[in-house]
């Protein structure tokens, strides 16, 4: 009898449906909503990139609600141009929207297209901005797109280069360096190149990545050896790529010896 009358109110008042978008359940105060700044380099077109070629500046925008409770509502965003600063569209694209949350507490991503060039110009920030918060508070409503130049004038220029020649025994990291810290983090792809006609005494690499923090001046580009094979093997490895800047030396010759 219990149950039935349970199931008779949550008919009438709807009990246990879910909450109108914008709506706090109760007990619960709105959510607070921030993004996080985000900076990048620039980027110089590649052989083969279209024209215009771009860099993705992802921005992330969180929500906290209070314990127990879960974030409802929406928020508006768009980017600004920044005095002095980028503009739009020649530095980067403008985009507008919302963001909504319905229960979840799941970090959303706004993606801007940031236009490179060879160009060497002053580092430069544009803006994205939080506006009209329903259901939501803002905490931190203005985030900076900080566009760091990678072609010398905002800065040192970004060249990316790898080691000379290699002589691999066990395990087979290339160096791969900057020549100073870096200002954002830098990828660059890799890839082997086969010498000689013998049987490869490593896995082949089609495409594989680099990632250079914030801060160092460079990282290994990692090649497995296969075990159990006798005499040298020799390859090139050869970046190809580059998130920033340009490349160096984009080859070099590694051998691998047997034992070790």
């Amino acid at each position: 009898m219990r149950t039935a009358v349970l199931a008779l109110v949550v008919l009438l008042l709807g009990l246990g449906t879910a909450a109108p978008a914008g709506a706090v359940a109760a007990g619960c105060g709105p959510a607070s909503v921030a993004v996080a700044d985000r900076t990048l380099y620039e980027g110089t077109p590649g052989l083969g990139e279209p024209n215009p070629a771009y860099t993705t500046f992802a921005f992330t925008v969180s929500v906290t609600a209070a314990a127990g409770c879960t974030p409802t509502g929406s928020v508006s965003y768009k980017t600004e141009d920044a005095t002095p600063g980028a503009t739009s569209p020649a530095d980067y694209v403008p985009v507008a929207g919302q963001l909504s949350w319905a229960g979840d507490a799941g970090s959303r991503t706004v993606a801007v297209q940031v236009v490179k060039d060879a160009a060497g110009e002053p580092n430069e920030p544009f803006l994205l901005h939080l506006v009209n918060p329903v259901g939501l508070v803002l905490a931190d409503d203005l985030a900076a797109g900080g566009i760091l130049d990678d072609d010398g004038l905002g800065g040192p220029p970004v060249v990316v280069s790898t080691d000379g020649g290699k002589i691999c025994w066990r395990v087979c990291t290339v160096g791969v360096g900057l020549g100073g810290p870096a200002g954002a983090p830098v990828t660059v792809h890799y890839r082997t190149l086969p010498l000689g006609t013998g049987e490869p005494a490593y896995v082949p690499v089609k495409d594989a990545t680099v990632t250079i923090p914030p801060g160092a001046s460079g990282g290994g580009a990692v090649v497995e050896l296969l075990d159990g094979k006798q005499g040298e093997s020799r390859f090139v490895l050869e970046l190809f790529s580059t998130s920033a800047g340009k490349l160096g030396n984009a080859r070099t010759e590694v051998t691998i010896k047997p034992g070790g």
